[in-house]
C-alpha cells in the first residue's frame, strides 16, 4: 500500500498564510514606530498602523454616578459569596480575582418550600439558598443565625441551628 505524502494540512496552508494579519509595509511601519522615542507619538503610530482599540475604561477609581456606588457596595465579598465564577466575572471583572469568605454567618428572614420539599432560605443581606437534597433532619425558622459555608467540589453547605448541615445552592 502506497502511503500519500500529502497532509490534509497541506491544503490549509495558503488560507495560512493569506490571512496573516501583518503585510510586510505594516511589519516596516511598526518597525519605525518602534523607533520614536516620545511615548504619546509612539502610540498614535501604532494606533495609524493597527487602528484604535475600542474605547478604555477611565482609570481613576472614583465612580461619577450613583448607580456606580450602589454596585460597588453590591459587590462586597459576603454579598458575591456562593456565586459561580462566571457570574462574579460578569458583575466586576477586576474583583473577581480578589479572595471571598469561606463562610458566612447570617440571620434567617424567611423560610419557604419547593413543591418537592426542598427548603428554600432568604437571609437578611438578600440571598436565597435552595436546598440540593430532598432530605434532612434541618429545623430552620425566621430569626434563626445560620452559618452557609464552603464545601468539597464548588458545593456548599448549609449549618442550621441545631447542628445539621445541608447542601444549598445559591438561587439569588
Amino acid at each position: 500500500m502506497r502511503r500519500s505524502n500529502s497532509s490534509p494540512f497541506r491544503a490549509l496552508l495558503p488560507l495560512a498564510v493569506f490571512s496573516f494579519p501583518l503585510s510586510a509595509t505594516s511589519a516596516e511601519s511598526a518597525q519605525q514606530c518602534a523607533g520614536v522615542s516620545d511615548d504619546r507619538a509612539r502610540l498614535a503610530c501604532y494606533d495609524g498602523i493597527f487602528g484604535k482599540p475600542a474605547a478604555v475604561p477611565a482609570e481613576t477609581g472614583v465612580s461619577s454616578t450613583p448607580a456606580a456606588a450602589t454596585a460597588a457596595a453590591a459587590s462586597s465579598p459576603q454579598a458575591e459569596f456562593g456565586l459561580s465564577d462566571t457570574a462574579k466575572r460578569a458583575r466586576d471583572p477586576e474583583k473577581a480575582e480578589e479572595l471571598i469568605p469561606q463562610s458566612i454567618t447570617e440571620k434567617v428572614a424567611s423560610v419557604g418550600r419547593r413543591p418537592t420539599g426542598e427548603l428554600v432560605v432568604t437571609l437578611d443581606n438578600g440571598q436565597v439558598w435552595a436546598q440540593i437534597e430532598t432530605t434532612t433532619m434541618a429545623r430552620i425558622s425566621a430569626g434563626d443565625t445560620v452559618t452557609i459555608r464552603k464545601a468539597a467540589l464548588g458545593s456548599y453547605q448549609l449549618v442550621s441551628p441545631n447542628k445539621v448541615t445541608v447542601r444549598v445552592r445559591r438561587v439569588k
